[in-house]
């Protein structure tokens, strides 16, 4: 009887609306924040002015999911390289496993300051560690022109590179390797012109020397017929009679110009030189076919291994963006300060509904759940005693039942044997 009165809820206003609410089955705003905050409205409803501070606790469970669930779709977007419908389940679950943690994070923690704390700590760290998983891919997005920027330099800069390691390993003339390159997993194509082309560069080596040999030898040869020719005609000059017609020397000059011819063999050696050049030049004609061929092969090769790598106009990944900002800003201490003053943001929005309830301290209704807690405890422990002894007691009946009936059976039997025994003779 006592405890009638307390069980009616203080005639407020905003009290007696919401109760109206309740009683008509319409649940307002307010009551689903509050049902996020994790309250129990039996208990609140005594307590009616406590009901705006959990509409707000619960207004900030529901922002950090709604934040969370912002944060998957930017991390998806990322991981798949665009934005698609399906997107949004993966999202929702995200978004209600957060709320429903942040629900757990916030219920009421009752007794002592200090084990309350033993309890609020522990689940103000699990926070923290939501908040730096949901910040990152918000950071992500926030600075994503300069990391989109720095990935798509970055990878300009990566296909230039290869395709220049690439050309320098692969040579176009073949036989010729590149020495002061690392060409691991660069040698796309070998060539099959080598023996042709060494055989070229033999009879080349063979034809230049020999070509020396006869210009040379040509040349001593015109001179020694020049200077005959002159004598013959009568000339004047250094070594010459000035005698025209086949005198002597004429006759001299003309004869060394012919022993010269023969020593030297100067005409074996021309009709040579010609054999050689016209097997180069048999030799050079499906040469060059063979190296064009080499040629435009391996341009194919190089453009294909160059496809194969991340272009400009490729989408950029999680991890490559992840990367990017971390690069960005080692060399950037305004950006890099920024990124961390932004990251600290979020994580501090992300924990804000422990915060909240630490910074609310106990109230009114914390300590009228653990007083309805305490009581339910309570009655339950009686209950179950009670039950416990009941029990017991129908067991202690049964069992006397039980011996009573012995007895009672006890006593029959002997009668009915004494009876027996008088009517024997």
């Amino acid at each position: 009887m006592g405890s009638s009165h307390f069980t009616r809820p203080l005639a407020t206003p905003g009290g007696s609306r919401a109760a109206d609410e309740v009683a008509a089955g319409r649940p307002g705003l307010g009551r689903r924040l509050r049902t996020l905050a994790g309250v129990d409205e039996g208990v609140l409803g005594r307590i009616p002015l406590e009901r705006t501070r959990y509409v707000g606790l619960g207004g900030v469970v529901l922002g950090t999911a709604v934040v969370a669930g912002i944060s998957m779709w930017f991390a998806l977007s990322q991981v798949l390289g665009g934005a698609h419908v399906a997107m949004l389940i993966p999202v929702v679950v995200w978004a209600l496993i957060v709320l429903n943690l942040d629900r757990w994070l916030v219920s009421t923690v009752t007794g002592t300051w200090r084990a309350r704390l033993m309890l609020l700590v522990p689940r103000l760290l699990v926070a923290v560690v939501l908040g730096f998983i949901i910040a990152e891919p918000l950071v992500l997005r926030v600075f994503e022109t300069a990391v989109v920027q720095h990935v798509i330099n970055g990878r300009e800069t990566a296909l230039i590179a290869e395709r220049d390691r690439l050309l320098e390993c692969n040579s176009r003339v073949p036989g010729r390797t590149s020495g002061h390159r690392d060409c691991t997993n660069a040698r796309l194509l070998t060539s099959t012109a080598d023996a042709d082309l060494n055989r070229l560069s033999s009879l080349e080596r063979d034809a230049g020397t020999l070509r020396t040999q006869v210009a040379a030898d040509r040349d001593r040869y015109d001179r020694l017929v020049d200077q005959a020719t002159a004598e013959c005609a009568g000339e004047s000059g250094e070594g010459l009679s000035g005698r025209r017609g086949m005198g002597p020397l004429c006759r001299r000059l003309d004869a060394a110009a012919k022993r010269f011819m023969d020593r030297s063999g100067l005409g074996e050696n021309q009709r040579k030189l010609q054999r050689l050049e016209g097997r180069i030049s048999a030799l050079r004609g499906p040469l060059a076919e063979r190296q064009a061929d080499f040629e435009r092969r391996l341009d194919a090769r190089v453009e294909e291994r160059l496809a194969a790598m991340p272009g400009k106009d490729d989408p950029v990944g999680l991890l490559e963006r992840m990367r990017a900002l971390h690069e960005v800003t080692a060399t950037n201490v305004y950006l890099r300060q920024a990124t961390w003053l932004l990251r600290f943001f979020l994580i501090l929005v992300d924990c804000l509904p422990v915060l909240v309830k630490i910074m609310s301290g106990t109230t009114a209704y914390d300590r009228m759940v653990d007083r309805t807690n305490q009581a339910q405890e309570m009655v339950y422990n009686r209950r179950v005693r009670l039950d416990t002894e009941a029990r017991l007691e129908e067991l202690e009946l049964r069992a006397r039942r039980g011996a009573d009936r012995r007895r009672r059976e006890h006593r029959a039997l002997d009668a009915t044997a004494g009876t027996r025994a008088g009517l024997l003779p």
